[in-house]
C-alpha cells in the first residue's frame, strides 16, 4: 500500500503544477412543470457527460461557467436549454413534448453518460421498484427488473444473498457471479451491508463496451450501485417504517398427512416383498401383519392405534386400516411444529440538505427480520455518511462510510438430514415430533422443561427407521447456529479541476469484514450427548483495499465531442480465518469456549490474499450529437497466475441517434437508436487464490514437522476471456411505445477445468485453460403507455431473454491429444454443440403391467437388424458398455455418443429392461435452458393512488424434480421416508396401467434413480411483487412541517404456478429441487413514509 499512496503523491504533486483555476461557481435551482415540481429531470451541461439529477423537490445544484448551457430532459417534455450567465439561480418550467424525447443520465464504468450518447447496454433500475420490495438486500430485488437478468433466490432464509446471472453461464466450472460496484469501487462484501433504503440508483452493464473497462473482472457482467448524496438546495428529513409479516403462502409439496393411509402403504411394501421375493409368500398377509410392527419396520411403541396387532390394524383385502380403529393420540406434525407466520420490522431515518459548497446525507437504518421457520431470523443495523464539499473551486473532495452490525440465526437447518425443511415433506406423519411412552403418554422434560421431543433410538425408548437419532425442532430450540458481522465500507475521493477541460481524481475505497459464527449443540439430546455438547466457533475477517488515480480530459468544439480518460488502480484482499471446536459443556447456557473442556480437534487458521494491479484508458467521441463511438482498453496483472499474470482487455463500439436525420422528421419514431460493440474481457474468479503454485500441507509426525504435497498447481494457468458482441436498438415509437432490443453472441474460452493426468506423472489431475463455451441470445425490453391521462396513467411493461447455450470447444483428452468427446457431469453430459445443462441420463420406459417393476430402455446396435440385442453386439451393459466390435476402433467415454461418431453406419435400437445397471445413458433431448424467462409488469396511478404488480415467468425448459423422486420412493424400506400423494397411483394388480411402481419395501431397487422419469418442466409463473401506494395530497399538509406523506402496502412472492406444487424451479440456477431448501418467503407489508 505504501507504493500505491507513493504513487498518488508523485500524480497529485505532478499535476497541481498544472492547475489553472477554474471560472466556475454553483447554479441552483428549480425544475417544474405546470402541476408541480419534477424529481428526477436530467440537468447536464452540454457537450459534456456531466450532470445531476433533480431531488424529490425538484431542486438541483451543478458546478458551471459562465457561458456554459444547461440541458433540462426529463421523459415526457420538451427539453430546454439555459445559458449561464451572472445569475448563480435558474428556474425552469418544462412543458409536454408531444415527441417524448428519451435523455436521461446513468451511472457507467468510472463515470456518467446520458441515455443518449452511451453506446453499449446499460439498464437503470428505478428505485420505486426497489423500495416496492421487501428484501433486505437489493439482489433479491432486481428479480424480473433487467431482461437478461437471472435472479436466484435460492433460500428464504432472512438475510440470505440473491444469486445472479446476467446473459447467461459463461463458464464450465469457474466464476459466473456479475461483479458489483458500489460507488465506484468494486464491491467484494456482503450486499446485506448496504440497506437498499441508501440506494439512488442501480444499474446493470451487459455488453463489452460496458463492461471491458473493468477488465478481468467483467465478463459476467457488472452491478453498478450509487448511494444517495444530499442537496445543497434544501435540507430535507424523511422517515419511513414498515411492519410485515413473512410467511409460506407456496405451497409445499403435496405429502401424505394421514397416519392411516401411511400405515397402509407401509404395510402394503411389506406385503408385496413377501410376495415379490418369496419371504413367506404363501403367507404375505401374515409375513405383513408379523414384521409390521416390529424395530425393523415401525417399532412398537410408535403403534398409535387402540389395537394390539397389525391384523387387528389393516384389513388384507383392501389392504387399508379397518373402519371404527381409534388412535390413542394424535401426533403432532413437523411441518406444524417448525412454521409459522412471524413479523418483520424495518425503519429507516435519512436526513440530506447542505449550504454553500458542502452537502451532506446521513442514514440509519433497523431491521428485524424474523422467519417463518423456528428460530431463524436476520437482524441488522445500518448507518451511513455521505459527505461532499468544495474546498476550493477546483477541489471537491467526497467522504462516503458506512457501517453495518447485524446478526442472522439458522437454527434447524444443519447440512445433513436433521434438517425442519426435510423433515417437514420426508417424516412419516406416524412418527411424532414429541417422544411418547409405551402408552402414548408425552415424557416430560426435565431438563429444559415441557416435553421431550422423540430423537428416536437416542431418546432411550426405541429406534425410528426414518432419520434415527435426529429431530430439528429440537434441535431448532435447544442448539444453535448463529453469526455475528461487523462491516466498514469506506470510499473517500478528491477531484481536481485543473483546467476548465481538464480532472483528475483520487479515490480510496476500503471493505471490512468481521464475522464470528457459532455451531453449538446441546449436551442433553441428540448428537451433542456423546460429546457431552459440543461447540464450534469460526472467525473470518476480509479487508479490501482499492487505490485509482484517474485523469479525464473533456472537450467540445463545434460539433464534435471527446472525453479521453487514464488511470491506475490496485485492489488488494487478505482473507484470514480460524476455527476451534470443543466439548464436555459445564453450563448450558453459556457458548464460550472456556466453558467447554475437551478439544475436538485441532485448531485451524489461515490468512490468504490476492492483488491485482491495473492500467486502463477509454475514449469516448461524438459528432453532432448523432454518431457516438467508444474505445476502451485495460490492462490487469494477478496473484492468482504465475507465468501469465498480466492480461489486456479491450472494447470498441459505436451507436447512431437515427432519428435525429431529417429524413425520420415525419415518422412516429421520435427516438431510435442502433448500436453495436465488440469486445474481451475477462475474469479470474473461477480459480483459487493459489491455482497456479503447488502447495503442501503440513502436520506433525512422531512431534516433529511434517509436510505433504497438496493441490497441484499449474503455471500456465490463465485468464478465461470472453469475446462478446452486440447489435440493438433503442426506441420511442410515439406516445405510446418504447423499447430496446438487443442480440448478443458471447464466446469464453481458457475455460477451467480439472484434467485428470495419471499416475505416471505423479499427479491425480491439474487445473488448466482449455474448452469454449458460447452465449448468444436476444433479450427485448418494452413498456407500452396504455393510458395517460390526467389523473389516470396505466403503463404495461414485458421484458425476456431468449437464451442458447452451448460448447463449442471440448477439453484436450491428454491420452489421446484430441478434443473429449463426452464427460458426464451429475445430470447433465457435456459434448460439443450441446449445453451445459443437457440431460444426459437413462431414459425411463414406464412400469411393467405385468409385475409393476420399473423398467428403463436398452439402446444396442443391432448388426444383424434383427430387431433383438444378440450376444456380441455393442449396448449399454453392466458387462462392458458400448466397446465396439472392431477391436482397432476405440470408445475411451463407453457412451452411446462416442460409439455413433466413431462407427460409421450403427444400426441403433432400443429394448425394454428391468436392469438400471444396462440401462443406456443417452441425451434426453432436453436442457434446463429455457426457451424464454422475463418478467412483466403492469402499474397505474388513479388520482393519489399508484398500483404495480410484477410477474415473473419461463417457459421451454426442463429441471431434474430430485425431491419429487424421493417422496415416491420406498427405497430406504417401507417406512423409511413419507410419500407423495401421487404413490395412491401405484401400481396394484397385473394389468395395472400406471406410472409409478410398486411398493416393494425396495425389492425393486433403482426405481427412483437418476432418469428421464423425473425430468419436469420449469415453465411457471409467479406473482413476485404487488405494491398500492397512496400520496396524501398537499392541501391536506399545508400549515405542517410535512413535505410529503405516503402510505403503502406491498406484497412479495404470492403465487408460483408450476408443473407441480412444491417445485420452485426458480429457486436454482438449473431448476433442479434439491434437499433443505427454505423455501421462499411471502411477505405482506404495510408502510408509511414521511418527508419534512
Amino acid at each position: 500500500m505504501k507504493t500505491n499512496f507513493k504513487g498518488i503523491l508523485t500524480l497529485f504533486l505532478a499535476l497541481v503544477v498544472q492547475i489553472s483555476f477554474a471560472q466556475q461557481r454553483s447554479i441552483s435551482g428549480t425544475v417544474s412543470e405546470s402541476s408541480g415540481v419534477l424529481p428526477g429531470v436530467s440537468v447536464v451541461i452540454k457537450g459534456t457527460t456531466t450532470g445531476v439529477e433533480t431531488d424529490f423537490d425538484g431542486k438541483y445544484s451543478i458546478r458551471a461557467n459562465s457561458g456554459d448551457v444547461l440541458v433540462f430532459r426529463y421523459l415526457g417534455y420538451s427539453t430546454t436549454e439555459k445559458t449561464v450567465g451572472s445569475l448563480s439561480t435558474i428556474d425552469v418550467q418544462l412543458s409536454v413534448d408531444e415527441n417524448n424525447t428519451l435523455e436521461e443520465i446513468i451511472v457507467v464504468g468510472y463515470g456518467t453518460s446520458t441515455k443518449r450518447a452511451f453506446v453499449g447496454t446499460a439498464t437503470t433500475v428505478l428505485s420505486e421498484n426497489i423500495d416496492a420490495k421487501s428484501y433486505s438486500n437489493v439482489s433479491q430485488s432486481l428479480a424480473g427488473e433487467v431482461a437478461g437478468v437471472t435472479v436466484i433466490n435460492s433460500s428464504g432464509q432472512p438475510g440470505s444473498v440473491a444469486t445472479i446471472r446476467i446473459r447467461g453461464y459463461g463458464s464450465a466450472n469457474g466464476n459466473r457471479s456479475p461483479l458489483y460496484v458500489v460507488d465506484g469501487v468494486p464491491f467484494l462484501g456482503s450486499l446485506n451491508s448496504i440497506n437498499p433504503s441508501d440506494i439512488k440508483s442501480t444499474t446493470v452493464l451487459k455488453d463489452a463496451t460496458a463492461t471491458a473497462i473493468y477488465g478481468s473482472r467483467g465478463a459476467n457482467g457488472v452491478i453498478v450501485i450509487t448511494t444517495k448524496t444530499g442537496s445543497s438546495s434544501k435540507s430535507s428529513i424523511e422517515v419511513d417504517v414498515r411492519t410485515s409479516i413473512n410467511d409460506q403462502l407456496i405451497p409445499r409439496y403435496d405429502v401424505v398427512t394421514s397416519p392411516e393411509e401411511y400405515i397402509g402403504y407401509a404395510w402394503e411394501g411389506i406385503y408385496n416383498r413377501a410376495r415379490i421375493a418369496g419371504n413367506g409368500a404363501a403367507d404375505a398377509a401374515g409375513f405383513a401383519n408379523a414384521n409390521l410392527f416390529t424395530d425393523g419396520y415401525v417399532a412398537p411403541g410408535y403403534n398409535m392405534w387402540n389395537v394390539d396387532t397389525a391384523a387387528e390394524l389393516i384389513d388384507p383385502t383392501t389392504g387399508a386400516v379397518r373402519p371404527g380403529v381409534t388412535r390413542k393420540y394424535t401426533p403432532k406434525k413437523y411441518v406444524d411444529e417448525a412454521f409459522a407466520p412471524a413479523i418483520r420490522t424495518e425503519a429507516n431515518l435519512r436526513m440530506s440538505g447542505g449550504e454553500g459548497s458542502t452537502k451532506y446525507f446521513a442514514s440509519f437504518g433497523y431491521l428485524d427480520d424474523n422467519g417463518y421457520s423456528l428460530n431463524t431470523g436476520y437482524k441488522r443495523y445500518t448507518t451511513r455518511l455521505n459527505l461532499t464539499t468544495d474546498v476550493k473551486p477546483w477541489l471537491t473532495l467526497n467522504s462516503n462510510v458506512g457501517y453495518t452490525y447485524s446478526e442472522s440465526l439458522a437454527n434447524g437447518q444443519i447440512a445433513g438430514s436433521e434438517n425442519v425443511f426435510e423433515f417437514a415433506d420426508k417424516m412419516a406423519p406416524i412418527f411424532p415430533v414429541f417422544l411418547r411412552d409405551e402408552d402414548g403418554a408425552l415424557v416430560p422434560d426435565t431438563f429444559y422443561g415441557g416435553y421431550q421431543y422423540d430423537y428416536g433410538v437416542l431418546s432411550g425408548f426405541r429406534p425410528r427407521p426414518n432419520a434415527n437419532g435426529l429431530n430439528p425442532i429440537g434441535s431448532a430450540k435447544y442448539d444453535f447456529n448463529g453469526t455475528k458481522r461487523h462491516e466498514f465500507t469506506g470510499n473517500f475521493s478528491a477531484k481536481i479541476k485543473f483546467t476548465e477541460n481538464l480532472s483528475a481524481e483520487l479515490r480510496y475505497g476500503v471493505q471490512y469484514a468481521q464475522q464470528k459464527n457459532k455451531d453449538y449443540t446441546n449436551k442433553f439430546y441428540g448428537g451433542g450427548q456423546s460429546t457431552g455438547g459440543d461447540i464450534r466457533i469460526n472467525d473470518f475477517t476480509n479487508l479490501t483495499e482499492n487505490v485509482l488515480q484517474l485523469i479525464r480530459y473533456d472537450n467540445f468544439w463545434g460539433k464534435h465531442g471527446v472525453e479521453v480518460l487514464a488511470a491506475h488502480e490496485n485492489s488488494a484482499n487478505t482473507q484470514t480465518y480460524a476455527s476451534a471446536a470443543k466439548g464436555l459443556q459445564i453450563s448450558p447456557f453459556l457458548l464460550d469456549l472456556d466453558n467447554f473442556q475437551s478439544a475436538l480437534g485441532v485448531p485451524s487458521g489461515s490468512t490468504q490474499g490476492y492483488t491485482l494491479e491495473s492500467y486502463f484508458s477509454q475514449l469516448t467521441y461524438n459528432y453532432d450529437q448523432k454518431y457516438f463511438f467508444t474505445a476502451t482498453t485495460r490492462t490487469d496483472g494477478s496473484s492468482r497466475f504465475v507465468n501469465n499474470k498480466w492480461g489486456t482487455f479491450s472494447s470498441v463500439g459505436g451507436s447512431w441517434i437515427v432519428s435525429t436525420e431529417d429524413y425520420m422528421a415525419d415518422t412516429n419514431f421520435d427516438y431510435l437508436k442502433l448500436k453495436a460493440s465488440y469486445g474481451t474481457v475477462g475474469d479470474q474468479n473461477g480459480v483459487g487464490l493459489y491455482s497456479g503454485y503447488n502447495r503442501f500441507n503440513g502436520g506433525n509426525l512422531a512431534g516433529g514437522i511434517s509436510l505433504a504435497p497438496g493441490l497441484n498447481g499449474n503455471p500456465d494457468l490463465t485468464w478465461e476471456t470472453s469475446r462478446m458482441f452486440q447489435v440493438g436498438t433503442e426506441f420511442t415509437f410515439g406516445k405510446y411505445l418504447e423499447g430496446t432490443v438487443d442480440y448478443y453472441m458471447k464466446k469464453t474460452d481458457g475455460q477451467i477445468f480439472n484434467r485428470f493426468v495419471g499416475p505416471s506423472s505423479g499427479l491425480s489431475s491439474i487445473t488448466v485453460n482449455d474448452g469454449e463455451v458460447e452465449n448468444s441470445g436476444i433479450e427485448v425490453d418494452l413498456t407500452g403507455h396504455l393510458i395517460n391521462k390526467e389523473n389516470f396513467s396505466l403503463d404495461f411493461t414485458i421484458n425476456g431473454e431468449f437464451l442458447t447455450n452451448k460448447l463449442t470447444a471440448m477439453p484436450i483428452d491428454p491420452a489421446t491429444g484430441e478434443p473429449q468427446v463426452l464427460t458426464p457431469n451429475g445430470y447433465y453430459a457435456w459434448s460439443q454443440g450441446r449445453s451445459l445443462f443437457d440431460f444426459y441420463t437413462r431414459e425411463w420406459a414406464g412400469v411393467d403391467p405385468s409385475d409393476g417393476a420399473p423398467t428403463w430402455f436398452q439402446y444396442y446396435d443391432d448388426i444383424n437388424n434383427n430387431n433383438v440385442l444378440d450376444e456380441g453386439e455393442p449396448s449399454s451393459s453392466s458387462a462392458g458398455s458400448w466397446i465396439p466390435v472392431d477391436a482397432d476402433i476405440e470408445n475411451r467415454s463407453g457412451s452411446i455418443v462416442e460409439y455413433r461418431k466413431n462407427v460409421a453406419n450403427s444400426n441403433i435400437k432400443k429394448q425394454v429392461t428391468k436392469t438400471y445397471s444396462d440401462a443406456s445413458e443417452v441425451y434426453a433431448n432436453k436442457s434446463a435452458i429455457a426457451d424464454i424467462r422475463g418478467a412483466f409488469r403492469l402499474t397505474g396511478n388513479l388520482y393519489n393512488f399508484s398500483f404495480s404488480t410484477q410477474f415473473t415467468y419461463s417457459l421451454g425448459g426442463y429441471a431434474y424434480d430430485a425431491q419429487y423422486a424421493e417422496l415416491m420412493s420406498d427405497r430406504f424400506g417401507a417406512v423409511g421416508n413419507n410419500f407423495h400423494t401421487d404413490i395412491s397411483n401405484r401400481w396394484q394388480n397385473a394389468g395395472d396401467i400406471t406410472d409409478v411402481p410398486v411398493l416393494s419395501d425396495n425389492v425393486f431397487v433403482n426405481g427412483t434413480s437418476s432418469s428421464t422419469r423425473f425430468i419436469t418442466s420449469t415453465d411457471y409463473i409467479a406473482i413476485n411483487n404487488v405494491n398500492i401506494g397512496y400520496a396524501m395530497p398537499q392541501k391536506y399538509l399545508r400549515g405542517t412541517s410535512i413535505d410529503m406523506c405516503n402510505i403503502s402496502m406491498t406484497a412479495d412472492n404470492l403465487f408460483s404456478g408450476t408443473a407441480r406444487r412444491g417445485f420452485l424451479p426458480n429457486t436454482s440456477e438449473s431448476g433442479n429441487s434439491g434437499r433443505r431448501l427454505y423455501a421462499p418467503v411471502s411477505t405482506i407489508s404495510l408502510g408509511v413514509r414521511v418527508k419534512f
